[in-house]
C-alpha cells in the first residue's frame, strides 16, 4: 500500500534514448532513472555495472559486516517530487548477492500546481539465492499532491526479499495535513513469474478512508513490511518475539497501531501512527529481531540511521 525510496525532482527531458528503455512512463515528462546490478564472487557481494540519468545517485559501498553484505545508500540530492517530475530506480541482484539497501533521508511529494502527476516507479529483481533488504526512509506526500508511486519485487527460486515501506499523508507535526490531492500507490511481490502479494492503494483526499476504521482510523503514517517467508512457522522462540512486540506496541497508549499476519509464503506487518520515526523504529525494532533467524545474521544497523 506504500512505496518509499528517496525522491526529488528530476533534471532533464526524457528526450534521450534511454527513455526507451522505460516504455511504462510518459516521455512528455522529466525523468530521472538510476540501474545497479550486484552478484557475489567467492562469497563477497560487488556493486557492478550502474546507469544514471539525472539527478539520482549511490555513495561507494559500506561494508561493515564484511565483504558478503553489502550496504548501499540511493542519494537523490533535489530531495522532492513536483509536479511532471518521473523517478525510475532499478536493481537486480544475481550469483547470491547479499544487499542492504536505504535511503540518507525522507523523500518528499510536494504540492502540484502543474496539472501533471508526479511519479516514481521502482523494481527489484531478487534472483535465486540472494538477499534484498530493501529499508528506505519514509516519504511524505504534502497536502495538494499528485503522486503516482509502485514497487514491483521479482524474485525468483529462494531468493529472499525483507522490506519495508512508509508513508506521510501530509506533516502531521507541522499541523499540516493531507486535505486535498490524489496518491495511487502499489506495492507487488511476485515469485517465479506469480503473484505473492499485492496491494494498491487510490486516494482522493478528502477521504472517508482517512478517518475510517477500516481504512487509516484518523492517523496520518502508514507502513508494510514484507518478508517472503513463513516467519512464524520458523520457531517458537521467533513466534513469542513477534507477539510479544505487537502486544507491546498495541498497549502503548495507542500511539501506535500494530497488525501483523502469516499468509502461504509471506509474512505481512502493517503499522499506523502519527509520526513517520515511531513507525520506523518500530520496523526496526522487529527487524533486528528476526534478522537472526530469517538471515542467520546479527542486526547492522545502516550508520546513515543515526547521522
Amino acid at each position: 500500500m506504500n512505496i518509499a525510496l528517496n525522491a526529488g525532482a528530476a533534471s532533464g527531458c526524457d528526450s534521450s534514448p534511454a527513455s526507451g528503455r522505460y516504455p511504462g512512463l510518459d516521455t512528455r515528462r522529466w525523468l530521472a532513472r538510476f540501474s545497479a546490478e550486484f552478484s557475489a564472487q567467492h562469497g563477497d557481494t560487488r556493486l557492478g555495472k550502474t546507469e544514471h540519468f539525472g539527478p539520482l545517485r549511490v555513495q561507494r559501498p559500506f561494508f561493515p559486516e564484511g565483504p558478503t553484505c553489502l550496504h548501499f545508500y540511493l542519494l537523490h540530492p533535489p530531495g522532492g517530487l513536483v509536479g511532471g517530475d518521473q523517478l525510475s530506480i532499478d536493481l537486480s541482484l544475481s550469483d547470491r548477492a547479499h544487499v542492504l539497501m536505504t535511503t540518507p533521508s525522507a523523500g518528499k511529494v510536494y504540492n502540484n500546481i502543474s496539472g501533471i502527476p508526479q511519479g516514481q516507479y521502482v523494481s527489484l529483481e531478487v534472483n535465486d539465492g540472494c538477499i534484498l533488504e530493501y529499508l528506505p526512509q519514509e516519504n511524505i506526500v504534502f497536502n495538494g499532491a499528485d503522486g503516482q508511486l509502485t514497487t514491483t519485487v521479482n524474485i525468483q527460486g529462494d531468493g529472499l526479499f525483507v522490506g519495508w515501506e512508509i508513508t506521510c499523508l501530509g506533516r502531521f507535526e507541522s499541523e499540516q495535513f493531507f486535505e486535498q490531492g490524489q496518491l495511487t500507490q502499489s506495492l507487488m511481490l511476485l515469485r517465479d513469474g506469480l503473484p505473492l502479494f499485492s496491494d494498491r492503494l487510490q486516494l482522493t483526499a478528502p477521504s472517508a478512508l482517512q478517518s475510517s476504521e477500516v481504512g487509516f482510523q484518523g492517523f496520518h503514517v502508514f507502513g508494510t513490511l514484507l518478508i517472503n517467508r513463513d516467519v512464524m512457522d520458523q520457531s517458537e522462540q521467533t513466534d513469542d518475539a513477534v507477539l510479544q512486540w505487537q502486544e507491546t506496541i498495541n498497549q502503548d497508549a495507542r500511539e501506535l497501531t500494530v497488525a501483523v499476519t502469516q499468509k502461504p509464503g509471506v509474512f505481512i506487518v502493517r503499522v499506523l501512527g502519527n509520526k513517520a520515526e515511531q513507525v520506523r523504529n518500530s520496523f526496526e525494532q522487529l527487524w533486528a529481531q528476526l534478522r537472526r533467524n530469517v538471515i542467520s545474521k546479527e542486526p547492522c544497523a545502516p550508520r546513515i540511521w543515526r547521522t
